[in-house]
């Protein structure tokens, strides 16, 4: 099914050509969205083809491609772990033959051979060096042909599920491994690795032009694999698991949703292509936020263009909308050097070993030189604009006009505590520029702009602060058994009852619960089979909003039972945490301190710390915890960690964040840095 891209006209021109109507935006920097880790491309084919040019030519590639300044300032890089097709097939003639890429483990009894894949591997090895915090994803199209069903890496029978059944921990352990080897042999840590590749679209099929693997059955089993691989090699949780990248976003939801809380367990991303599917946008990114899994577009193009739109500002409209609708922490791009006209962003030949831009180029240039990753995404109320904060605390706006007349934005700040007196200006015009123009005043907390008809303007504003954050209403419903809702926050209820906690607001958002015996839910409605005196207690709910924003309630909950009355519990943790650090066996206070772009740990010997007074005992075996959240509890960073680490934080060098270390589940250290 083909979805189509809704335009909307904002803007009117009347008859004469010389007045526009004026639309009126309202940005609002209480209403917090997305962290921006940043903007990237897939290294399949186009990788394939240029790691085997000169390294002085591809240089100068790759500057284009990551330079902040000159270029595209891409830091996110996917790089295709292949499968390697069986001996004797020669189909795979997709991106110039880019499509054959080599799998490291050419046969089932044979070793790795890790001299696979160099023309990749120097991409990549280039780009860690020159990228600023470069992020790298590994991803797969297709387990090795000797794993498949059809012996064939383009796909099965007819478009099955191409995996065999019991390869799926061999499909694991050589996907770990591959991860693994980056790492320790060559520098490279993959922060997620994607097993799938558009896994429920049908397409894959024996003897096709490109690698794929259809997997539309037992996702949750692949991820679940992958996850204990992961952790049985020590690479979990530094390296996690990203799922699905399914080519429709609506599939991309349903597939989530249908996940188990073990497969979820192991993912901190949900992955997506924007190719169809764009009125799920803001389901998919309520359904991660809620399960506190951020979101990537990962792959995106023109697959299903409609319409008559020019394809620059085509797929601009596409890239603004995955921003603003579904909140993506990332846009990738498939290969940025794909060789049909309507994909590609950057033109190469790879017999004489040069470049030239696309138009594509400098539309991207437009949005991804001014949003550069650390930015926080912002509330502003028209469907064409974005709005971000940086980290310099300059304020970034984008206005796109894909119609056919000029229109006119006037931009309220008044919602600034502070905002700075001029606009720097650059626009983008068809077909392919992209420069700076005359700044534009800011005048009563306001600019007004004139869009030209397709075009895309960019805005960037210093020392842009403030913003009221303002949290939401929550109202308390619980129900016993299958009775009617009460609005209430005290529920009694007998031994052996069910019970059901369920608050509003009931979607858009992010609940959690704490409460008696380390109880902890990810979760709105909470239920509770056959209860007993042991449950007894309060039960703190906390709602973080679409905007970042954090509201809690307290629902009493007593059982009634003679043998065991009902005994007032001490208040539950206000969210501050009260550091009380004392020893355990000896082990020295747990630190956290900040050098250059480094978090240094000193956690003792392997969780032998008890931070809060009052504490009972905690393991003294298991390792410790440590999370790193932003001030709105969006999850940045999580790993273990065995007494002292090192943990790399250059690219939140100018975000303030908290940093908190957990032992058997329990917080027994927190810290806020700015």
């Amino acid at each position: 099914m083909k979805s189509k891209l809704i335009f909307v006209a904002t803007a009117v021109a009347f008859a004469c050509g010389a007045t526009y109507a004026q639309t009126k935006v309202v940005v609002d920097p209480g209403k917090k969205y997305q962290l921006f880790e940043g903007w990237g491309t897939s290294l399949c084919w186009w990788a394939e083809l240029a790691g085997g040019w000169d390294k002085a030519n591809y240089t100068k590639l790759l500057g284009a491609v990551a330079d902040p300044d000159t270029g595209l300032g891409y830091n996110i890089f996917r790089y295709n772990i292949g499968g390697g097709d069986q001996p004797g097939h020669n189909h795979l003639t997709k991106g110039d033959g880019g499509a054959a890429v080599p799998g490291f483990k050419p046969t089932e009894k044979g070793d790795y051979d890790w001299t696979a894949d160099p023309n990749q591997r120097n991409i990549a090895f280039a780009l860690a060096k020159m990228a600023k915090d470069p992020i790298f994803e590994a991803f797969s199209n297709s387990p090795p042909w000797w794993m498949t069903n059809s012996g064939c890496v383009s796909g099965g029978v007819n478009g099955a599920d191409n995996l065999k059944s019991d390869y799926f921990d061999d499909f694991a352990d050589y996907l770990s491994e591959v991860a693994k080897h980056f790492k320790e042999e060559w520098g490279i840590t993959f922060r997620t690795i994607e097993p799938f590749n558009e896994p429920s679209a049908g397409w894959w099929k024996a003897n096709g032009d490109q690698e794929g693997c259809g997997f539309k059955n037992k996702q949750s089993e692949m991820i679940v694999e992958l996850g204990k691989a992961l952790k049985a090699k020590g690479l979990f949780p530094e390296t996690s698991v990203s799922a699905a990248d399914e080519s429709n976003i609506g599939d991309a939801l349903a597939r989530f949703n249908s996940y188990s809380a073990e497969a979820r367990s192991y993912m901190f991303q949900v992955n997506t292509h924007s190719y169809s599917g764009y009125d799920s946008r803001a389901k998919l990114y309520n359904a991660a936020f809620a399960a506190d899994k951020r979101v990537w577009q990962s792959e995106s193009g023109p697959l299903h263009r409609s319409g008559s739109l020019d394809i620059t500002l085509w797929m601009a409209d596409v890239i603004l909308h995955d921003l603003r609708d579904m909140h993506a922490s990332a846009w990738v791009d498939w290969q940025l050097s794909d060789p049909a006209e309507n994909w590609r962003t950057i033109a190469v030949d790879h017999k004489k070993q040069t470049f030239s831009y696309a138009p594509r180029f400098y539309m991207h240039a437009a949005f991804s030189r001014a949003i550069r990753p650390g930015s926080r995404f912002i509330d502003s109320d028209n469907s064409n604009t974005l709005a971000a904060i940086r980290e310099d605390s300059s304020l970034v706006l984008v206005v796109l006009n894909t119609g056919a007349s000029d229109a006119k934005y006037t931009f309220d700040l008044s919602k600034f505590t502070t905002i700075g007196n001029k606009a720097k200006v650059h626009r983008f015009t068809l077909p392919a520029a992209l420069k700076a123009d005359s700044d534009i005043d800011v005048t009563n907390n306001a600019i007004t702009v004139t869009a030209g008809a397709q075009s895309i303007v960019t805005m960037v504003i210093e020392n842009a602060t403030g913003g009221s954050c303002e949290a939401s209403t929550i109202i308390p419903y619980a129900k016993i058994h299958n009775g009617g809702w009460n609005e209430t926050t005290e529920v009694k209820v007998n031994p052996g009852d069910s019970l059901v906690i369920g608050p509003h607001p009931y979607d858009g958002g992010r609940w959690t619960w704490k409460g008696p015996n380390d109880f902890y839910y990810l979760g709105r409605e909470v239920r509770f089979k056959n209860m007993q005196w042991q449950s007894s207690g309060v039960y703190t709910g906390t709602y973080v909003n679409p905007y970042g924003c954090e509201s809690t309630v307290d629902i009493k909950v007593i059982v009634d039972d003679p043998e065991h009355p009902y005994v007032e519990p001490e208040k539950p943790d206000s969210g501050k945490v009260n550091i009380s650090p004392r020893v355990v066996q000896g082990a020295g206070k747990i630190s956290v301190t900040r050098s250059g772009g480094d978090l240094l740990v000193n956690a003792g010997n392997a969780a032998r710390n008890v931070a809060q007074s009052g504490m009972s005992s905690l393991s003294v075996n298991a390792p410790l915890q440590l999370t790193i959240h932003d001030l709105q509890g969006v999850l940045l960073m999580r790993r273990s960690i065995d007494g002292s680490a090192v943990v790399p934080v250059a690219h939140l060098a100018k975000t303030p964040y908290i940093v908190r270390i957990k032992s058997a589940g329990k917080t027994v250290y927190q810290k806020k840095f700015k």
